[in-house]
């Protein structure tokens, strides 16, 4: 039989001695299911988690950010997965590393019983990643509740290696907030970021110039965009229209026009929205009319662009800066 559970079922966070880890448990009948959180500085986070479970345990998820984020996770031991409310299936494997980008999540998360699972997660924001240079990893993120898988397959000794400089003190008493222990703590997670992304970031070579004929396929594909963004336009979708592939789209056209396929559909059909809105039409119309099934996620997407509600905007102008 499967235990369902949420965030509610764990208890308060209490912190691990004098560290700078806050741990919250799941009650004790359910077995030793621990998670453990660091906030090493503004924009990254670490989480540890180690559960023991004594029955299958199956736990409702919803992390809601104020903006994107990438996730990436060291499975340590054991297995689990996670289930998006998409139907996107995330496997997290002992020996394989799991990179994630979502803006808001809701998800299953399953946890086999009798089976010890520990995992390592790095949790790096939007702001942090455009730091680093890394922010187009997130480019594409949706805003429907859903995660954008990146990366899945086994790590080496140098993951490995940072992951063990990045657990929780072994005991509640011992100490981890004084300056000098999380500087060492931040090198060794942006250490592992970057050498868990590398494989992801475009060559140098990728930054000539395009040459015409691909050119030609960019602009086709911004058309598509023109003319089709009602519909549920995908990148694998653009990528077939022009005869391209995903790395070679994605670099080509943020040559080209200086942000990503993602945000120049989220920009025309938002422009798209607020001419439509402005003429008197309902929300839940416009919504449909520029591509968004649901109400809720076109209103998060428009008031994300615009800083107002789509319910804001009944005739007035239009704000200097979308």
């Amino acid at each position: 039989m499967v235990y369902r559970i949420t965030r509610a079922d764990a208890g308060p966070p209490r912190r691990l001695g004098s560290s700078g880890w806050w741990r919250s448990s799941l009650p004790a009948q359910l077995g030793h299911c621990v998670t453990d959180r660091l906030q090493i500085a503004p924009g990254l986070a670490l989480v540890y988690m180690h559960y023991q479970a004594q029955q299958p345990l199956q736990e409702s998820s919803l992390l809601e950010r104020e903006s994107r984020c990438l996730t990436l996770t060291l499975a340590l031991q054991g297995q689990s997965s996670t289930i998006g409310v998409d139907g996107q299936r995330f496997d997290f494997v002992a020996g394989h590393s799991t990179l994630a980008a979502f803006a808001s999540v809701r998800g299953e998360r399953c946890f086999p019983a009798g089976q010890t699972v520990r995992q390592l997660r790095l949790v790096a924001d939007e702001c942090l990643l455009q730091r680093y240079g890394l922010e187009a990893l997130v480019a594409d993120v949706r805003l429907d509740q859903s995660a954008c898988p990146l990366h899945f397959g086994a790590y080496g000794a140098a993951a490995a290696q940072w992951a063990t400089a990045l657990l929780p003190p072994p005991c509640s008493g011992a100490g981890g907030d004084d300056s000098g222990a999380l500087l060492g703590i931040q090198i060794a997670a942006l250490s592992l970021l970057a050498e868990q992304t590398r494989p992801l970031r475009p060559p140098p070579a990728a930054l000539g110039q395009l040459r015409p004929a691909e050119q030609d396929k960019m602009l086709q594909a911004r058309d598509i965009m023109l003319r089709d963004h009602a519909q549920p336009l995908t990148l694998a979708y653009l990528c077939a229209a022009v005869g391209s592939n995903a790395f070679a789209f994605k670099t080509g056209f943020r040559q080209l026009f200086g942000t990503s396929p993602y945000r120049m559909l989220t920009r025309i059909r938002m422009e798209r929205a607020w001419a439509l809105l402005d003429s008197g039409q309902r929300v839940s119309a416009v919504a449909y009319q520029v591509g968004y099934q649901h109400v809720s996620s076109f209103s998060t997407a428009f008031e994300r662009h615009f800083g107002r509600t789509p319910k804001s905007v009944a005739g007035g102008h239009r704000p200097a800066r979308a």
